[in-house]
């Protein structure tokens, strides 16, 4: 079974003081009318979970930093997008396939069909402007190269949000 369970909060459910980041927070699940529910612990306000608390956990607040990822607008990572089109650089390719998910998950690129292309899934999208049709073929990346793209992904949107 899959829950989404929202991060920690703020500030202190007992209390109502803020967190700073390395603070110790203790966090509860609970169900209030059908729903799951989380509260956020100081360590100074912990007594230990309620008996209907569906589960605990301790952990520590995040460093919170100026630099934190810019919000990257579709029209943006579109452009991205186009700039890589005809790329024979396979970084680049890799690159677009996660800005072809990207836009599609922003609605700025919807998927048309899905063929084979060079024995290869490929997607042919179209943009939500009636610009394309793109083919976009399917990539296999593992987790070191998801990183890679991701973290120069939000440097290129750092670089133009400034």
């Amino acid at each position: 079974m899959e829950f989404n369970i929202r991060p920690a909060a703020k500030c202190c459910a007992k209390t109502g003081e803020p967190f700073r980041s390395g603070d110790v927070c203790w966090s509860i699940l609970i169900e209030k009318d059908g729903l799951l529910v989380r509260q956020d612990f100081s360590a100074a306000a912990w007594e230990g979970p309620p008996p209907d608390a569906i589960g605990h956990w301790r952990s520590e607040i995040a460093e919170v930093s100026d630099s934190r990822r810019p919000k990257l607008d579709a029209d943006s990572l579109f452009d991205y997008f186009l700039q890589l089109s005809d790329s024979p650089n396979i970084v680049q390719q890799q690159y677009r396939y996660v800005l072809a998910l990207l836009l599609l998950r922003k609605r700025r690129l919807m998927l048309e069909e899905v063929v084979e292309f060079d024995d290869r899934p490929t997607m042919r999208l179209v943009g939500s402007g009636g610009e394309g049709p793109f083919d976009v073929p399917e990539e296999v990346l593992n987790e070191e190269q998801i990183d890679r793209l991701q973290q120069q992904l939000f440097d290129s949107g750092r670089a133009t949000a400034a």
